[in-house]
């Protein structure tokens, strides 16, 4: 089954080089492909090649280790990775689906729309981090199309 992201996407966490485990709102399953695989797909489905999609982060950004990604704009799309962005073996979160995240010892609990909640063995600084990143590289783009309108 090939997938392909959607606004209903919050997490895409790989379980080997050849499966992934999708978490939606509603729903959570195992496909068989790896999260690089998901991710270069879903970009290219929405018009621009991951390769694209990663270049324009880090121009907007600044050349950036563990670049968010704007899967589709439209639909502000934005996921950010817990690894390098170029990490073929990398959790994706959803920022438009994401409501909080806690410090959990040394743990960080995600709260998602819908009460979802996951636990990443990922330190709460780290996610914070990708956050404030991920919602910069909204902003400006949401200021760009702004400017644009207005012009």
């Amino acid at each position: 089954m090939d997938y392909d992201i959607n606004k209903n996407t919050v997490m895409i966490i790989p379980i080997n080089d050849k499966k992934s485990r999708i978490i939606e709102t509603d729903d959570d399953y195992i496909v068989d492909d790896n999260a690089y695989s998901i991710m270069e797909r879903s970009c290219l489905y929405f018009g621009s090649s991951y390769e694209g999609r990663l270049s324009s982060s880090k121009s907007i950004l600044g050349s950036i280790y563990k670049a968010p990604i704007v899967v589709e704009e439209s639909r502000n799309i934005i996921f950010f990775p817990v690894k390098s962005s170029v990490e073929k073996q990398n959790i994706w979160i959803s920022l438009n689906n994401l409501i909080s995240y806690n410090k959990h010892d040394k743990k960080t609990i995600i709260t998602f729309k819908k009460d979802k909640q996951i636990l990443l063995d990922i330190p709460y600084f780290s996610i914070d981090n990708q956050v404030l990143r991920s919602t910069l590289l909204e902003s400006i783009i949401r200021r760009r199309k702004s400017e644009e309108k207005n012009d």
